[in-house]
């Protein structure tokens, strides 16, 4: 329980000492007689007392929440994109930019996939996370801009709670001039939560859903409120878009939004027009579906967390921790401080509820269930909780209709007084926890375009050593003779082979600082999906930066080539089981990893995996000749069988097989027989199949001998 009261302590960083600032110098403002109106007049800013200033004021608001949202980039980004599924939707941006909903990796293969990629053989690779947000990315990489998405989309949210506000408010029976109050408090509280700087800052889609779910939510009840069947469709248009960007979370909106339709005089048109300009969303995921999968109705998100990084069957009491642990991080994230949420719950206690309000508290409690299936690790220190965060400025608008209740003559000092607390908890609370994902990892991220230009890289190879750095700089239309190529380094020969195929280009190797060393108090930290203990102050980290230098692969010049088991992960294809890379546990394994093959109890004992083994080349195709194949397993005993078989093409018969049964009573090393291939000529790879029955088996390496 003291571990979820969270870090309370003063200020550590510049942006939280200003918020505290700010928050006195508000305090003061809204206590005393006239402050709200003198401020305004002093910021020359159309304010509450200026209710007929409308352009001015969504003008000023979408441009402070841009700016802010910009400070939190420069700050606690440090620059770029940081969270882990971040260098994913970067990827996936930068190739619809080029029109490419999956491209083709270049051979060998393994050198351009990661994580958070399906590859469907023999060459093609796709994202698994949805096309919306990435569509959105993509226009940002057409003007040289990626990263002025959010704050673009952090503007757009402002006039989107001002739209929804106004919307709710005059459907609940008020007047203009008190609905036009209402939604500036609303944009106030919007424009100082932490959470919604972080969503719409670091490229990921929870941004861009809260602006579809609240524009869907809006146009939904101004259709309704002005009686125009047309209108629907603007709301459709937006439950459509959300569909593309978040599933799950067009599923409580576009409801609400169809129950709105179906509820309108004319419902055959209304509901006609809303459901025909949802079509381009959904047409648009089915589109990236079935270009990942195969298949449209297939998602690639569950294909991939269903097979390479499968979790463990949901159960109900672990989604119902889950969930509340969720709630407890979103009582945060609405506004900096826990007992400020408590406000969006006031306009449902206060009768006369009206059914607008009735509806908007629908969405959000129907988003609370759609999230309750997602794991644990969508709520970690410093992120909040993230799939509830399209749902934010649906609870800011039922919080200033609350305030509008709770003072009804002196809204103007409420908003600005309550504005000053949520100043107040960033400073002294929520900050740390944002502090903490500014020293996360390397403390910054795992690309900076800038190091790579000091360090003279204009074209060539420049290889990563994590995924991360690997997706935020890889372009799918980039050649190494024409520009930078990205490249995953293996540690294997896979490095030389993509050098020589490509006919030696300049190569270098970018090389992120280590993570600092864990201090006592977080090696005694609960878990990411459990909140950060109490009074947990994070220490600043020295700043190192990343290098580039001049690498060249080993092993230049024979005729000898180890292509190691692991750097074919994520598999080709699997089934019946999962393929994990591990640490080996025997100490004679090569590079002392693995890859290990797992059957499932569903599969009845039987797995298999299927790997890519590239064939040896220079910058052209080779004649035809005999290869020795030998492949390393690792017998740990334990019972099992294992069959290993290699390919020229999966649609023909085996060139070699093998077979081997774990019986050693301690792990050991074991090389498989050596067998001859003939490969080459149109053969660019070859393909290795691994097979398991009852047991858990594991392969090394394989080695490539010329004959």
């Amino acid at each position: 329980m003291i571990g979820w009261i969270g870090t309370w302590a003063r200020p550590a960083d510049r942006p939280s000492q200003v918020a505290l600032g700010f928050a006195a110098a508000l305090l003061a403002i809204a206590l005393a007689p006239g402050g709200p109106r003198w401020f305004a007049s002093l910021l020359d800013f159309a304010s509450l007392a200026e209710l007929s200033r409308r352009r001015r004021f969504l003008t000023v608001s979408a441009f402070a929440a841009a700016f802010l949202s910009l400070g939190y980039i420069a700050f606690y980004l440090r620059g770029g994109p940081r969270d882990a599924l971040a260098p994913a939707y970067w990827l996936q941006g930068r190739a619809l930019s080029h029109g490419d909903l999956s491209w083709v990796a270049p051979e060998p293969s393994a050198s351009f996939r990661a994580r958070h990629m399906l590859f469907a053989p023999p060459d093609h690779v796709a994202g698994i996370f949805p096309p919306g947000y990435p569509l959105l990315l993509a226009a940002g990489f057409l003007v040289g801009a990626p990263m002025l998405v959010g704050p673009l989309l952090a503007a757009g949210l402002v006039i989107a709670t001002w739209f929804l506000a106004r919307e709710i408010a005059l459907a609940s029976g008020e007047r203009d001039e008190r609905a036009e109050a209402i939604a500036r408090v609303a944009v106030g509280l919007s424009i100082v939560s932490a959470a919604l700087r972080l969503n719409t800052a670091d490229t990921l889609p929870h941004g861009a859903a809260a602006v579809a779910v609240t524009l869907a939510l809006a146009c939904a009840f101004r259709a309704r409120r002005v009686g125009e069947p047309r209108l629907h469709a603007l709301a459709g248009l937006a439950v459509g878009m959300t569909a593309a960007i978040h599933p799950a979370s067009a599923v409580p909106v576009g409801a609400v939004a169809l129950a709105l339709a179906v509820g309108d005089r004319e419902r055959a048109r209304a509901a006609s027009w809303a459901i025909a300009a949802a079509l381009p969303g959904i047409l648009l995921l089915l589109l990236a579906n079935r270009a990942a999968t195969g298949h449209a109705f297939a998602s690639p998100l569950t294909a991939y967390f269903s097979t390479v990084e499968p979790r463990p069957p949901l159960r109900v009491v672990d989604a119902l921790a889950t969930t509340v642990r969720r709630l407890r991080a979103h009582l945060l994230d609405f506004d900096n401080l826990e007992p400020l949420a408590l406000l969006a719950i006031v306009p449902l206690l206060r009768p006369p509820r009206s059914r607008a309000v009735l509806l908007a508290a629908l969405v959000v409690v129907g988003q609370i269930l759609v999230a309750a299936p997602f794991d644990a690790s969508s709520v970690a220190p410093g992120t909040g909780a993230r799939l509830l965060a399209c749902v934010i400025p649906i609870e800011h608008v039922l919080a200033a209709i609350a305030l509008a209740q709770l003072f009804p003559r002196r809204l103007a000092g409420a908003a600005v007084g309550t504005m000053a607390l949520a100043l107040f908890g960033f400073a002294v609370h929520a900050s740390h926890d944002h502090a903490r994902l500014a020293a996360s990892g390397a403390g910054r991220p795992h690309y900076e375009p800038d190091v790579a230009r000091e360090g003279g890289v204009e074209y060539g190879l420049l290889y990563f050593d994590d995924d991360d750095g690997f997706e935020l700089a890889y372009d799918p239309a980039v050649q190494a003779s024409h520009g930078m190529l990205a490249a995953r380094m293996r540690g294997d020969d896979h490095d030389r082979l993509l050098w020589d195929q490509l006919g030696h280009p300049p190569i270098h190797k970018y090389t992120l600082p280590p993570p600092p060393a864990p201090s006592a108090s977080a090696s005694a930290a609960p878990s990411a999906s459990a909140p950060p203990p109490a009074l947990a102050v994070p220490v600043p980290v020295k700043d190192v930066a990343p290098s580039v230098v001049s690498w060249t692969p080993p092993g230049e010049g024979t005729d000898s080539w180890r292509f190691e088991a692991e750097a074919d992960w994520p598999a080709a294809a699997q089934s019946g089981g999962r393929v994990e890379v591990e640490e080996s546990v025997a100490p004679c394994a090569s590079d002392g990893k693995v890859l290990t093959l797992t059957p499932t109890r569903a599969a009845n004992g039987t797995a298999t995996a299927t790997l890519a083994l590239p064939v040896p080349r220079g910058s052209t195709a080779p004649e035809k000749r005999t290869w020795i194949v030998v492949p390393r397993v690792i017998d740990r005993g334990g019972g099992g069988s294992a069959k290993l078989s290699l390919y020229a093409s999966l649609d023909d018969k085996p060139l070699a097989e093998w077979t081997w049964e774990n019986t050693a009573k301690t792990p050991i090393c074991l090389d498989l027989n050596a067998q001859s291939v003939e490969l080459g000529g149109p053969i660019t790879r070859a393909w290795l199949v691994l097979s398991a029955d009852r047991g858990i088996v594991s392969l090394d390496k394989a080695t490539l001998r010329a004959h």
